[in-house]
């Protein structure tokens, strides 16, 4: 049976194709009068790509730019739909905002260690103009440096929600804690600060792009400071909770937590996970037993968070230990490495960011064993699609095109055997992915067209599935049969690609056809207003 895509529009003229140097495209606006929004079709179709925004900010105090290059994306990867969320959904975002205080002999030395104040804004301001109004941020760590680093004054500004929901205890909070039962390893529930983890919201996870003791910080290890009080101390050593934390508490702790973790440690030296059998350097610090701890809890409070978009600000990024040591005199360092890295998936996400910053993701312990518990099927960032993202457009690059930023972190430092690493270290040497396969999720590479949605200016998005490298057509004919719009595309690589289309003359069905040297496909394609 041949496929049949329903797509509403408001208006049509002009036409569009597919987007890359290769080929030729016309636009025109138009306006959507709906009470809703959504992601763009193509980056809520395809949660397993990885998108990479690039900016062109040359200074990292360029504010103007970076709020510009913010609300510019913001506004392309949302869409107002009448088939998406309800405006009144409430928009809860996770920016990075770690402890973080302002030099005196130099204000700027410091703004690598948080997300961009005016990458945040501009970005929010970009998802209020499709619809939402009502936009929360939470963070757990240091609300007493909010206002001297601007935070304060920008939510304010904005109308955005900020609220001190981390220096009191969960009876302290009332309905402001909202608990999830996990039954995982260290957790088995946890405390969220509302409305973080509530039902009718969006979650808008926005990272920073920047060397920590678990790596690089990315998104998955920013969604640890959505919890309360005590919840949130993931990194804080590999300690007991039973011994220090009050006992009201210990009802949320697995009671044999710690016997749990240091047995999974020992499984996964014994597994060939890299730099797990390194030693605590500062206990109780570092080494694999430390990161077996932060890893099982972060994994468990992620089993039960659910985000909308996962974003990892790199208009900037910056080396070192996360905050303001590094390996240049004692100090972090900050690169205008101008990418932004966005998915559905965080650990996709994650990945690609990892390889942006100059390592090897197959040495980190976090996605080995998100593969094992299920959160995860891909390890390889090379079986990752991955999308350059420019003008609205996702056009499928090769993941070597892309520039790395070489970022030294002081993860894992290899410490046994008599090697003696140095503390601030790349994490690149080569992993051999063969052995690890089996998790991996294989494409459908079959040769497909389907109509996804429309774009922020009311064109119809479609995708392709190309199944080996050449030439492509897409013609798109009328209840006629008439053909009336072709696109053509040289040298197409194999995988799936978005095609934008805005040609049609009036409402009704058409069918559209994909077709390269000794293959095709096609489907239905129904416009209506």
């Amino acid at each position: 049976m041949k496929r049949r895509d329903f797509i509403k529009v408001s208006s049509a003229a002009g036409i569009a194709g597919i987007v890359g140097s290769r080929y030729d495209a016309m636009a025109m606006s138009s306006d959507m009068r709906v009470e809703g929004f959504d992601l763009h079709p193509f980056i809520k179709e395809h949660p397993e790509a990885v998108f990479i925004n690039l900016t062109s900010v040359k200074e990292k105090t360029d504010s103007k730019a970076i709020y510009d290059a913010a609300f510019k994306l913001s506004t392309e990867m949302f869409v107002k739909s009448s088939k998406g969320l309800p405006n009144s959904t409430k928009i809860t975002c996770k920016p990075n905002w770690t402890s973080s205080r302002i030099d005196k002999n130099d204000p700027t030395a410091n703004m690598g260690i948080t997300t961009d104040n005016n990458y945040i804004e501009g970005f929010l301001n970009g998802v209020k103009t499709k619809g939402p109004q009502e936009f929360y941020l939470r963070e757990c760590a240091s609300p007493n440096s909010w206002e001297a680093n601007g935070y304060t004054a920008m939510c304010a500004r904005n109308n955005f929600n900020l609220k001190n929901l981390s220096t009191q205890d969960y009876w302290e909070l009332g309905d402001e804690i909202i608990f999830k039962e996990i039954n995982g390893t260290v957790f088995r529930k946890a405390g969220y600060m509302a409305p973080m983890n509530a039902p009718g919201t969006f979650l808008i996870n926005l990272a920073k792009f920047k060397s920590h003791q678990m790596g690089i910080t990315a998104s998955i290890k920013n969604l640890q400071g959505i919890t309360g009080r005590k919840f949130h101390q993931f990194c804080g050593g590999h300690f007991d909770i039973f011994k220090s934390y009050d006992k009201r508490y210990h009802e949320f702790f697995q009671p044999d937590y710690m016997a749990r973790v240091a047995e999974l440690h020992k499984k996964h030296v014994a597994a060939g996970i890299p730099r797990w059998d390194t030693v605590m350097d500062r206990p109780p610090y570092g080494g694999g037993l430390f990161m077996e701890q932060w890893v099982q809890r972060m994994l468990d409070s992620f089993s039960a968070t659910p985000t909308g978009i996962n974003i990892v600000e790199g208009v900037y990024g910056r080396d070192g230990d996360g905050f303001a040591g590094g390996p240049h005199d004692g100090r972090a360092k900050d690169y205008m490495s101008n990418n932004i890295i966005f998915g559905k998936d965080a650990f996709r996400v994650d990945i690609i960011s990892h390889w942006l910053a100059g390592h090897e993701p197959g040495n980190f312990g976090l996605f080995h064993i998100g593969i094992e518990r299920g959160f995860s099927n891909v390890l390889d960032p090379f079986d990752i699609p991955v999308y350059l993202w420019e003008n609205g457009k996702a056009k499928k690059v090769k993941l070597e095109s892309l520039t790395r930023t070489p970022l030294v972190t002081y993860y894992l430092r290899r410490n046994t055997n008599g090697q003696n690493e140095e503390k601030f270290h790349m994490c690149d040497e080569p992993f051999d992915y063969k052995a690890w396969k089996n998790g991996t999720l294989t494409r459908n590479e079959s040769p497909a067209v389907r109509a996804l949605g429309t774009d922020s200016d009311n064109k119809v998005v479609m995708e392709v599935t190309v199944p080996e490298k050449g030439d492509v057509y897409v013609d798109i004919l009328n209840k006629h049969g008439e053909l009336v719009w072709r696109m053509h595309a040289d040298d197409l690589e194999p995988g799936t690609h978005q095609v934008v289309w805005d040609g049609f003359s009036s409402p009704g069905m058409y069918n559209t056809y994909v077709k390269g040297m000794g293959w095709d496909a096609e489907s239905e394609m129904v416009i209506y207003t």
